[in-house]
């Protein structure tokens, strides 16, 4: 049976696909979830677990966008899928990166809980991140004005991006919370004073972003040194 060459998805329907998706939901969301005593409409559970029930091979969670054309889409969502596999690493520290900049130093439990629960809904900056090939590999780089990526590459890069993170990252919340409070509280015991100058700020917040995707087994410590 032919797969009909265009599949509208509405936001809702959206949401609802990812959430079901999953074979184990992140546990941020379970907490949120119950924090607001909401329950899912039976007709939503009804929509994603028919979309599920379409995706027979499917493990994890899967972003669906809005429109989907076969013919135009596939190809190029399947490359970038594959590239960005080799990129675990990268998108973690892009990821936690922004995390530690968003909640910044005076930060609570619950702060981190409330942006961990849509840590993975930042499009703009995956999309300002472009995956390019070099000598045949994958790496991730800050989009540059003159970038020759194209529009259509660029929507199904960061869609790649977002599917990772949603996969390997979001459900690693409790550790992702964990080395942060750890990272707070040896700042406060630290009587050392702050660098103030802009690399070794970069160089101390970049050992940190490291340290926390190591945690989560998405970098390693050889990762590490071949950066120094």
């Amino acid at each position: 049976q032919r797969l009909p060459a265009v599949v509208a998805m509405t936001p809702a329907a959206d949401s609802a696909a990812r959430g079901t998706a999953s074979r184990m939901g992140p546990p941020v969301a379970v907490r949120a979830a119950a924090r607001r005593s909401s329950a899912r409409p039976p007709a939503v559970a009804a929509v994603a677990a028919a979309l599920v029930a379409l995706l027979p091979g499917a493990l994890g969670t899967i972003r669906m966008p809005e429109e989907f054309n076969v013919e135009k889409d596939f190809a190029e969502k399947e490359k970038w899928r594959q590239a960005v596999k080799h990129l675990r690493c990268d998108v973690c520290k892009l990821t936690v990166g922004h995390t530690m900049d968003a909640i910044g130093d005076n930060f609570q439990e619950d702060d981190v809980y409330d942006h961990l629960d849509k840590i993975c809904d930042v499009a703009n900056l995956y999309a300002d991140h472009e995956i390019r090939f070099v000598d045949g590999s994958p790496e991730l780089a800050k989009a540059e004005a003159s970038s020759a990526r194209t529009d259509h590459e660029k929507r199904w890069q960061t869609h790649a991006m977002q599917e990772m993170c949603d996969n390997i990252i979001r459900p690693a919340d409790d550790d992702i919370k964990d080395g942060l409070m750890v990272l707070k509280r040896r700042r406060q015991k630290n009587k050392k004073p702050k660098p103030t100058d802009p690399a070794a700020i970069a160089s101390a917040r970049d050992a940190e972003v490291h340290t926390i995707c190591e945690k989560i087994r998405l970098c390693t410590a050889a990762s590490k040194r071949a950066e120094l």
